[in-house]
């Protein structure tokens, strides 16, 4: 498989896991929390930077899911044959301002605003990954969502006081 192949299953990977309501923050969704650290700092997109496991706007909420990421790309990376240290630039990036798309069927079944989430993977400058997905989201809201209960989870909110 060429490399750029290869780095976009990487991308598509993280992409898809960011996504999944599995990307939790304290054991909410991770997307509902970028939304509402976003709205805090008057932004409309949120950036993680999977190689210096940094973001802007920066918070230190989202260390845990920075490590996760980071760790995930590498174990991505490693399997589809690359070297972690061939990859010269890696982001998440979480866009809630993305130019407007139809709101059909889907949309009368969801909540929230759209966001469109990209995830770029380069090497080498010779090749480049690229994953999206798009979505609708609200900005946390912890009075009006439900916190998972998964063991790992409640003994890690329990342990920050939460």
């Amino acid at each position: 498989m060429p490399r750029s192949a290869r780095l976009k299953n990487i991308a598509s990977g993280l992409c898809g896991s960011f996504t999944s309501r599995n990307n939790d923050v304290g054991g909410y969704w991770a997307i509902g929390k970028l939304r509402l650290l976003a709205e805090d700092h008057g932004q409309s997109m949120v950036t993680l930077d999977m190689l210096a496991l940094s973001m802007q706007p920066a918070s230190t909420e989202f260390v845990p899911v920075l490590a996760r990421y980071g760790r995930r790309m590498a174990t991505l990376a490693k399997a589809s044959g690359i070297r972690l240290e061939d990859i010269a630039a890696a982001y998440i990036t979480v866009d809630f301002a993305p130019p407007p798309w139809p709101r059909g069927i889907y949309y009368q079944r969801h909540w929230g605003e759209q966001f469109v989430i990209v995830v770029a993977i380069s090497a080498d400058g010779k090749a480049d990954g690229v994953a999206r997905h798009e979505g609708y989201c609200r900005p946390h809201d912890p009075a009006s969502e439900r916190r998972s209960c998964r063991p790992s989870v409640c003994a890690t909110a329990a342990a920050l006081g939460r």
